[in-house]
């Protein structure tokens, strides 16, 4: 993003009560060389506003840890995902090896609590991550005293498969803006082209792409329970929610939609894989009826029926 178009952005978000600002969408902040030029620009502009920063780990090397000490991130999140190096190295494309040893480096004692008032290391859990991959990584987590999160996948507006369901209740992203290097603002962090835009705040403000039209008529459609009416959001995963500006009948309906996505579906935390067969192994099975079923001595021990 151009320096002056950067500024620009900050200068906007001082016009309003901002409670937290994400300086990264697409790709990996710490390859940016003027990231912590930023990271100080965003501090010193808006004093009030909880920094959060989001890092595959891998560019957050020992000298870029020891810099982040003197900012005053409030957040850190580094998206780890497993602790195989094979599937590390699929999933990011780096060796895990170098990831760890930044990951130890920053969270060791002498600096954990300098390079940011929280850290997480994240998890995205796939359809084959076990049980025991989830349980080791909550163990790393753990020996390194940060927090361990450990999320569902998201279907990207549809662009990938998830097992997990579109959810009837009214997605967080309403009440945020995400803006590409060009200035463009896209609906969310999963419209990571900017298909369905919604302003460019080289020509408008922050707030008054926040207050368009665009913006607005999002906004109605999940807040009034029609989410699965308007596109892309009718075929988008994506499970956070929000209550903001609703009367509190409406937003007591969502608050227990959310809950019960959750009880039904566990997005978030340990879950062991899902068991399925695909089509040539279920040809496999023997064909029992219900009626056999019935005929089975019930002072028998249950068989099996391979």
């Amino acid at each position: 993003m151009d320096q002056s178009l950067f500024e620009k952005i900050i200068e906007d978000c001082q016009e309003f009560p901002l409670h937290a600002i994400e300086p990264f969408l697409n790709g990996e902040p710490f390859v940016d060389p003027k990231i912590m030029d930023r990271l100080e620009l965003i501090r010193s502009g808006l004093p009030s506003t909880k920094l959060r920063v989001y890092s595959n780990g891998y560019a957050l090397t020992p000298k870029r840890a020891d810099e982040l000490c003197s900012l005053g991130v409030d957040h850190l999140y580094i998206s780890l995902n497993t602790l195989d190096p094979e599937k590390y190295k699929t999933i990011m494309g780096f060796k895990l090896e170098r990831t760890l040893e930044n990951v130890k480096y920053l969270t060791d004692p002498v600096r954990r609590h300098k390079v940011a008032r929280k850290i997480t290391l994240r998890m995205t859990r796939m359809d084959d991550t076990s049980l025991a991959e989830q349980n080791e990584f909550k163990k790393f987590c753990d020996s390194r005293h940060v927090r361990c999160f450990i999320v569902g996948l998201f279907n990207y507006k549809g662009d990938i498969n998830s097992s997990l369901p579109v959810p009837k209740y009214a997605c967080e992203h309403i009440t945020r803006l995400d803006i590409l290097s060009s200035g463009k603002v896209a609906l969310c962090c999963m419209d990571q082209e900017g298909e369905y835009s919604l302003g460019d705040v080289t020509h408008q403000s922050v707030l008054q792409v926040f207050r368009g039209e665009a913006s607005r008529r999002y906004q109605e459609m999940h807040r009034t329970g029609r989410r699965s009416e308007i596109t892309p959001c009718g075929t988008c995963n994506l499970f956070w929610p929000s209550t903001d500006n609703m009367p509190w009948p409406r937003a007591a309906a969502h608050v227990a939609r959310f809950w019960a996505y959750f009880a039904i579906h566990h997005p978030v935390g340990k879950q062991a894989p899902k068991v399925s067969l695909c089509p040539d192994h279920a040809k496999l099975l023997p064909d029992v009826t219900v009626e056999q079923l019935k005929r089975l001595p019930a002072s028998e021990p249950t068989r099996s029926l391979m």
